[in-house]
């Protein structure tokens, strides 16, 4: 009896701790979106992806994810709800080199894979999100 309560507290504790939060009020409905981001030809793995809604309604639904090794990131509302309100947003990526070791051992500052011009601060890429596409492409270009 005492091990079967202690399965079900655990059962209950992990059940509790991967459910997904309820969408917040407010949240408009989300459309299933996926970025597919290249440079030079090469799909990118590891890339942050970000979209910064540019509508004032949805300017508090921001998206984002993480490129796989096919360089495809199927993106989240919010970090926790699979797809992307509909609209206008500017796109940022990130992805940054493994960190070099001064010879005190002391990390380097980590040098960034993505040029500067696609960063959060600079970027000029857009995407408008409509219900009837799923998929985007960015190739990324320059140094």
């Amino acid at each position: 009896m005492k091990q079967t309560l202690i399965l079900l507290i655990l059962c209950l504790f992990f059940w509790g701790c991967t459910r997904l939060p309820e969408k917040p009020d407010g949240m408009p409905e989300l459309t299933p979106c996926r970025v597919v981001v290249s440079f030079g030809g090469e799909k990118l793995a590891g890339v942050s992806v970000l979209l910064q809604p540019q509508d004032p309604p949805m300017k508090s639904w921001p998206a984002g994810g993480q490129t796989d090794e096919q360089g495809q990131a199927v993106l989240k509302t919010a970090a926790h709800y699979d797809g992307v309100v509909p609209g206008n947003y500017i796109v940022s990526f990130q992805k940054n080199a493994e960190p070099e070791l001064r010879p005190d051992g002391m990390p380097l500052p980590a040098k960034s894979l993505i040029p500067l011009k696609y960063q959060q601060q600079n970027s000029k890429e857009t995407l408008t999100v409509t219900k009837d596409k799923a998929e985007y492409v960015f190739e990324l270009k320059g140094p």
